[in-house]
């Protein structure tokens, strides 16, 4: 017998990942009469123990896992200590509409891998196309097989040999944690003594509760003259909530005086749910304004992704930003860098960003734009399989439309993107990847080697 349950969160186009569910089904349904599927889409807790209930009894070999909506890994990391049994993902794509990123599928995808890597449990995935052919091969190829899934080595190592021994000047950072990591979001873990004897890095943990109260105290007057000013580069900004927008340049302030407070180089923040449901806004837009200004700022609280997009402010003095990889095209030999709206200005085309709401919570700022056509490094400070390294590659920016609500930009990494992406993901990749226009591919390998951190590439 094959197990298959799916997991999704509320938060997503729910109907319309039921959809996408129903077809899979069949098409597996078609593929093998053994496949023993759990009906109910796993999006709490409550459901899950009931998926945990329906497969104790009964005798499955493997495990099948469609990933409908983007989750948190708590309930697949559960999952696999209970059963140890080999599992693939199955994913969907999106099309580029420019408009919501309905389902966010690959990225749960990326955040499950590194959640089951780390715990060195290997799996594979496959991304649903209408190319029947072609996934019912891999069903069945899955199905078939007697083998579980082994440790690969999916990235290239560098030889510390070869690299350049130009010496780069590396200021210690001091980093800021507001609030905690949501549960589930293991790429966001992190090994503070690790930060300091590797990076001469310290953290500062602050409550997400003081930044509420700094932001709350900002006075009228500094928002206005804020908001004339962002409006001067940000069409549609008298289209969206007022208060709710001032509420979000107030926490711009807030993060800004923080910063200069206590000398914070870049901070990691807990941009959800509380900042919706307590404070009324979205961080995004105050976010890409810190980016903006080279204090880069990480979504999820994730320190490591600071860390990162703080090594390519100092190497390229020019704005970072920590995106989500969510979509792949074989055909177009693409794939898809986005994040909710986050993007500094100066990473779009003059006079094209504009204002919007967050595509699931409907709260302002976000800034919405394509990215603009350019040659990227990409970079990850990484702790894949529990071991601290640096992945590194360039890439290219392709002048495209925006993919999805947010800000969005269509990268190629050359020859076969796609299988590329796979490998990242098969890696262990954390869900979040930093970016920078500009080539410091050489001296971040040559950091990794002053640092004696081991650097990879694919």
């Amino acid at each position: 017998m094959i197990g298959c349950f799916s997991l999704a969160r509320e938060t997503f186009d729910i109907e319309f990942a039921r959809k996408k569910l129903l077809k899979t089904k069949r098409s597996l349904t078609k593929l093998n009469k053994k496949i023993i599927f759990f009906d109910d889409l796993i999006t709490n807790d409550k459901i899950g123990e009931n998926a945990i209930k329906y497969f104790k009894n009964i005798k499955c070999k493997k495990f099948i896992v469609i990933q409908s909506t983007f989750t948190d890994a708590k309930f697949i990391s559960l999952f696999v200590k209970k059963f140890k049994k080999p599992i693939l993902f199955i994913s969907f794509k999106e099309k580029r509409s420019g408009g919501r990123l309905r389902l966010n599928s690959l990225c749960g995808v990326n955040l499950g891998l590194h959640a089951l890597i780390k715990s060195k449990f290997y799996s594979n995935f496959i991304i649903y196309t209408n190319d029947e052919q072609s996934f019912s091969k891999e069903i069945l190829k899955f199905i078939k097989t007697k083998k579980s899934f082994t440790k690969k080595n999916y990235l290239k190592k560098i030889n510390s040999k070869l690299v350049n021994k130009k010496i780069i000047k590396f200021k210690k950072p001091k980093l800021g944690l507001i609030g905690e990591r949501p549960e589930g979001f293991d790429t966001c873990d992190f090994n503070n003594e690790e930060l300091k004897s590797k990076f001469n890095a310290n953290v500062t943990k602050i409550k997400l509760e003081n930044l509420f109260n700094i932001s709350s105290k900002v006075g009228k007057k500094e928002i206005s003259v804020t908001k004339k000013n962002i409006s001067t580069n940000l069409k549609n900004t008298n289209q969206v909530n007022q208060k709710e927008l001032n509420k979000s340049i107030s926490l711009f302030h807030g993060l800004e005086k923080i910063q200069q407070d206590q000398n914070i180089d870049a901070f990691a923040v807990r941009c959800w749910p509380e900042m919706f449901t307590e404070y009324g806004c979205a961080s995004c837009g105050p976010m890409a304004m810190m980016n903006e200004n080279k204090i880069s700022s990480a979504c999820e609280a994730d320190v490591l992704g600071s860390l990162t997009c703080n090594i390519l402010n100092q190497l390229n003095n020019k704005p970072a930003l920590l995106v989500d990889i969510v979509d792949v095209d074989e055909q177009d030999n693409t794939t898809v860098f986005w994040h909710c709206g986050l993007a500094p200005i100066s990473m779009a085309e003059k006079n094209t960003p504009s204002a919007t709401v967050h595509s699931n919570r409907r709260k302002p700022l976000l800034h919405n734009f394509a990215f603009k056509p350019g040659n990227i490094t990409i970079f990850r400070v990484s702790k894949s399989e529990n071991k601290l390294k640096f992945i590194v590659m360039n890439g290219k920016v392709l002048k495209r439309k925006n993919s999805f609500s947010g800000t969005s930009g269509v990268i190629s990494l050359g020859k076969n993107t796609h299988n590329k992406i796979k490998n990242l993901f098969l890696s262990g990749l954390e869900h979040h990847v930093g970016f920078t226009y500009g080539n410091v591919l050489e001296d971040i390998k040559s950091l990794g080697k002053q640092l004696k951190i081991p650097t990879y590439t694919i």
